[in-house]
């Protein structure tokens, strides 16, 4: 084996959803769509390149639409040698019928799912070994605050029961982290129609038991605030992933 074989990512296509508005970013991030919004001097999404591109995934996909010309131009078409490709919904066609969109570019026999506003780096060996069997696999993040979130509830099996409302009273949690491992099956399954993954196509998927979770306790991110996008930087500075010289598009020193 290869050492690129044995990084956890090997032959693994990735799809990166950034086509949202960022509605709860404006007025402090307004000139870009939310996965450019900088951290550090780089763009968020930058980093989850990185992350993806030195873990050996074997492609990554974004599907964007608010802005796409824009991550079209700051992401070109290859991030530290891995192919980047570029799916555009010309109008909002929601999580999974963006994914269904994308589906040419999406080939591998599991393909890891991701949100270009947040971020989760799981054990990703013991992701994929969770995922095995099933069409859809949930990471799930444990967060001291689970109230805007709403909670993840699993069985012993591993097989996902419910979720559970967001709360009003602040509580500690296992939430959806938006990062997940979907079979050829499930993508083949998907139209290409404004649909939503999570309120439509979960849902029906735990009815009939056919989700996995796999919980973690890796360091959990989502920008899609102002409060939470104002502690990014020091989130990346405490993981030691503040730019690096080997990163593409440094800010100059």
């Amino acid at each position: 084996m290869s050492a690129t074989e044995s990084l956890p990512l090997f032959g693994i296509d990735v799809a990166i959803l950034v086509g949202g508005l960022g509605t709860r970013l404006r007025g402090v991030v307004d000139n870009v769509p939310k996965p450019l919004a900088p951290v550090l001097g780089r763009p968020f999404l930058f980093y989850l390149l990185d992350m993806l591109a030195l873990r050996g995934a074997r492609s990554v996909t974004l599907c964007s639409g608010y802005m796409a010309d824009l991550v079209q131009e700051k992401t070109g078409s290859e991030w530290m040698g891995m192919p980047v490709h570029h799916s555009i919904e010309k109008k909002p066609m929601g999580t999974a019928g963006a994914l269904a969109l994308a589906k040419k570019f999406l080939q591998s026999e599991r393909v890891l799912i991701m949100n270009g506003d947040t971020w989760f780096e799981p054990d990703f060996k013991a992701f994929a070994e969770a995922a095995e069997g099933s069409d859809f696999c949930i990471a799930a993040a444990q967060v001291p605050d689970a109230s805007r979130y709403g909670t993840l509830e699993w069985d012993a099996d591993g097989c996902l029961i419910s979720f559970k409302e967001k709360s009003d009273s602040p509580a500690s949690g296992s939430i959806n982290a938006g990062v997940y491992f979907v079979s050829q099956k499930l993508l083949a399954s998907l139209r290409i129609e404004p649909l939503s993954l999570e309120r439509t196509v979960l849902p029906e998927l735990t009815r009939e038991r056919h989700v996995k979770v796999l919980p973690s306790d890796a360091p959990f991110l989502d920008i899609g605030i102002p409060s939470d996008y104002a502690a990014a930087v020091g989130f990346f500075e405490r993981l030691g992933m503040a730019p690096d010289p080997m990163c593409p598009d440094l800010p100059p020193h």
